[in-house]
Parts: structure tokens; C-alpha cells; sequence
């Protein structure tokens, strides 16, 4: 069986775990913007892994416009981001990227914010997000607590979720596939 690791990361979150995936199954591995529909055809197993901004995955839209050429293969999506992978947290990500209408498996993994990685625009958008947080005297204790975001990076590896997707690219290798029978 033949898996490929396609990722989207803009700090670099995405890319490790990616990589740690693609390396632990022995997988290929390539950034989602070198993915190509005709590679499809070489793989078994498709996971895909990205970032995600205001509740969406990014380059999940892109990756599921492939789905007719991928409907046949192990799918796995997952998303990384700062939200603790809650029930409700897993089922509005599901719903709010409409992972729900396809046959695909979705893991919500946590991923680690460094404000010196992101780039432009975000950087922009989050220093002025801090600056109104900074200069806003109603300001929640928990919008005040992202200020110290900016000097001391928040670093997570969730070495759980990882090894639960390495266990399912691993189970899947071991089912025979129907059309080597």
C-alpha cells in the first residue's frame, strides 16, 4: 500500500506533523500546492493535513475538489490549530468545512502559535488585534492573557493525535486491497 502526506502550513505547525506522519508510515510527502490530480491514481492513502483561520481548514476546499478522483482511497484529514479538540469543537470544524459530506476520516490535532512565524498579512492583523486588546479597558482577563502571546510562543505537539493517525494509516496498509485480490 502506497500513502502520500500533503500538508498546508503557514508556521510550520502543519508541516512538522506532516512530516512525523509521512516518516513514521514511510509515506511520501509534498506541500498541497505540488499536489496534482494526476499523482491520485499512485496512492492508497491520502492524508491530508492544514491550518487552520476562523474555524476553516485551509486548502481543504481545493484538496475535496479532487474528490471524484480520490472517493475510492483512504482519506484522512487533519486539521491544526489552536482549539482543544473538543467534541463540539471536532463537530463544528466537521460541519463548518463540510467534511461531513464525504467517506473521509478528520482528526483535530493542536498546534503551536510562534507570533515571529507568522507572515504577512497575519502578523499585521494580530498586532493590531493585540493593540486593541492592549487599549480596550473592558477587555476580558482572557483577551488580556493573548498579549503575552506576542513575547512567549505557545509550543504543543500532540504526540496522542499523532500517533492515533499513524495507527490508522498503519491498520489500512494491513487490509488487503480488493483490487490486488
Amino acid at each position: 500500500m502506497k500513502t502520500l502526506v500533503i500538508y498546508q502550513s503557514s508556521s510550520g505547525s502543519t508541516k512538522k506533523y506532516a512530516e512525523e506522519i509521512a516518516s513514521s508510515v514511510k509515506a511520501d510527502i509534498l506541500p498541497a500546492k505540488k499536489f496534482k490530480k494526476k499523482m491520485i491514481p499512485q496512492y492508497d492513502t491520502i492524508v491530508f493535513g492544514g491550518w487552520v483561520m476562523g474555524g476553516k481548514i485551509k486548502g481543504i476546499d481545493e484538496f475535496l475538489s479532487l474528490w471524484e478522483f480520490m472517493s475510492d482511497k483512504n482519506v484522512i484529514v487533519f486539521s491544526v490549530g489552536m482549539s482543544l479538540p473538543t467534541k463540539q469543537a471536532r463537530a463544528d470544524m466537521i460541519s463548518g468545512n463540510l467534511l461531513d459530506m464525504y467517506h473521509l476520516r478528520f482528526y483535530m490535532l493542536r498546534g503551536s502559535f510562534e507570533y515571529d512565524k507568522l507572515k504577512f498579512p497575519y502578523k499585521f492583523l494580530f498586532s493590531n488585534s493585540l493593540r486593541m486588546i492592549a487599549n480596550d479597558e473592558n477587555a476580558s482577563a482572557d483577551q488580556k492573557s493573548l498579549l503575552a502571546v506576542k513575547e512567549t510562543p505557545i509550543i504543543v505537539h500532540d504526540t496522542d493525535g499523532i500517533n492515533k493517525i499513524i495507527s490508522i494509516v498503519n491498520r489500512l496498509a494491513a487490509i488487503p486491497n480488493e483490487a490486488d485480490a
